[in-house]
């Protein structure tokens, strides 16, 4: 049966500062399951990327019916669960015979929800590469019992059946490279201002997060912390310059420097191969140091993230960050000595934050003084403990289907204390303003330019991020 992996039309709201800055990434859940199915039945799969191609409902239409795949799986996340379940009634509608498969973050937080709407035939939760592809197997061959099929969510005479879990992938050495040959490569790009060259990618070299963020969904890949080997990182790395001409790649583990020694590697292996590559990551304020910040930069990391959230010691006991200011302090301190660019990020509005709150995160904000910083208000996802808090203190501006589009970090859906939800979101636009327009910033930025090519990437930066504030005003 011919298999389409669909990530489904959909487009951020205007109110998000995505809107005009983020980058578009390969959907590189969608490209591993395609490697695992081209494995078993090479030739029989495609990935349709609607969101990074721009399309809407009726392009999605057209694409799908000119391919007339049998078997459909749509991937959502919350945010985009209401486009997901659109794009599977049009998929029925169009191609009433085909078999539509979701799953994805969302699916698997609420099974039940999803699985109740009828153009959703069978649900996948958790990491689905193996369990997806036993599925198209089966039904395929219309051999063997779907009960044999871990993670499976389906309908059996009008009655809802969760089959047992699926645990996580325990190898993802045994995991082939996502399949990035069925993938439109050439339409993806970085965040504006947040690269030193094109073209870029991102890859995934470890899943699940051992920390315990009560904002952080852990919905597909879990605490379980599992590695792709240092050389199978630098593999990929090779193919994606060779095959691509990849020259910068972004790193999206949740904590790239997790296992010291193995990232130690990492970039010992990209030295020694003298690869003409520089790239970026993610991490955690106390998983760096001034040796390995050095190494970094010599593999050529360019720019690292950190996840600061908040500068109110209270409001980071309730979260469970699990770093302090200081840590914060020392880690920006020792990238930006290293040469490498910090970005920090930081979220507004958790539960019982008050104004004092507030300033206290602005002020550490400003004291750090990151090259680049994204603000967030908080989202409270289902399935994680700030949603659960949220709910059970009857704190949630919206819920379900109304909240769902909204969980894009730029709008007020928990009920601040002290404050009206209007005066926590023009806080939200205070800050970028603030954090922004300071003299010792922009003088700063000004100074860190090396090249008129620096000063292209900051100006493209600047002129998204103020193309965004007028279009919210």
């Amino acid at each position: 049966m011919k298999v389409m992996l669909v990530n489904p039309p959909w487009k951020l709201d205007q109110e998000s500062v995505y809107s005009q800055t983020g980058a578009i990434y390969p959907p590189l859940g969608l490209a591993s399951m395609a490697a695992v199915l081209e494995r078993e039945e090479p030739g029989r799969v495609e990935i349709l990327d609607a969101w990074g191609l721009g399309l809407g409902m009726e392009k999605f239409r057209d694409r799908i019916e000119a391919s007339r795949p049998e078997i459909i799986g749509i991937t959502a996340y919350t945010t985009t669960i209401v486009e997901a379940l659109e794009a599977a009634k049009i998929v029925r509608q169009s191609l009433p015979g085909s078999v539509v498969v979701m799953g994805g973050p969302h699916p698997s937080i609420h099974p039940d929800e999803v699985i109740a709407f009828s153009q959703v035939d069978y649900l996948i939760r958790g990491e689905g590469e193996y369990s997806f592809a036993a599925l198209v197997k089966k039904l395929s061959t219309e051999e063997g019992d779907l009960g044999e099929i871990p993670g499976l969510t389906r309908r059996v005479e009008g009655k809802i059946v969760h089959h047992p879990d699926p645990g996580f992938v325990p190898d993802l050495t045994a995991l082939p490279p996502p399949d990035r040959s069925k993938l439109p490569m050439a339409i993806y790009r970085p965040a504006s201002g947040a690269y030193r060259r094109t073209p870029v990618t991102s890859m995934i070299t470890s899943r699940g997060c051992p920390f315990n963020c009560t904002f952080c969904s852990k919905a597909i890949f879990g605490s379980a912390v599992r590695f792709r080997t240092p050389v199978q990182v630098l593999a990929e790395a090779e193919d994606l310059i060779e095959r691509y001409q990849i020259r910068e790649i972004y790193f999206a583990d949740d904590c790239f420097t997790l296992d010291r020694e193995r990232t130690a590697e990492i970039c010992r292996l990209f030295l020694d191969r003298a690869l003409d590559l520089t790239w970026t990551c993610s991490t955690r304020a106390n998983l760096v140091d001034r040796e390995l910040l050095g190494l970094m930069k010599r593999a050529g990391c360019v720019s690292i993230g950190y996840g600061i959230e908040t500068g109110s010691p209270e409001t980071a006991h309730k979260i469970k960050k699990g770093i302090t200011f200081e840590q914060a302090r020392e880690a920006i301190a020792l990238t930006r000595a290293a040469g490498i660019e910090s970005r920090g990020s930081y979220i507004f509005g958790f539960p019982g934050e008050t104004q004092v709150n507030l300033e206290e995160t602005l002020r550490a904000a400003l004291a750090l003084n990151a090259d680049f910083v994204i603000f967030n208000l908080a989202i409270p996802l289902p399935g994680t403990e700030l949603y659960r808090e949220a709910r059970e203190k009857g704190l949630l501006l919206a819920d379900g289907f109304e909240m769902y589009p909204l969980t894009d970090g730029a709008h007020v859906l928990i009920r601040p204390e002290g404050i009206t939800p209007e005066e926590l979101k023009n806080f939200y636009n205070r800050a970028y303003r603030t954090y922004y327009l300071r003299p010792r910033y922009l003088f700063q930025r000004l100074k860190s330019l090396k090249s008129w090519e620096d000063l292209r990437l900051n100006w493209r930066g600047v002129r998204d991020f103020f193309n965004w504030r007028r279009g919210t005003k």
